[in-house]
């Protein structure tokens, strides 16, 4: 998790080191999760980001999430 105080933004984040494809399982588990913290809860913006070895399922196709594979953290 990281917040911007400033801007009243909040990042949740997971990260699944498997060889397996994370499905849309996790974000669902990632969100519910993210009710559980109080913090400016009636205006933050919040974002929700995942970390994957092997890759997505296709079941992210309509989800606001911002979607990292590992060949996308090697190519920085």
């Amino acid at each position: 998790m990281a917040l911007n105080e400033t801007t009243k933004e909040i990042l949740f984040a997971e990260c699944k080191w498997q060889n397996k494809k994370v499905g849309i399982k996790v974000y669902d588990e990632l969100k519910e999760k993210s009710g559980h913290v109080n913090w400016s809860n009636e205006e933050r913006k919040e974002y929700f980001a995942l970390f994957s070895k092997a890759g997505f399922t296709s079941g992210f196709k309509n989800e606001e999430i911002l979607l990292y594979e590992l060949k996308d953290i090697n190519r920085q």
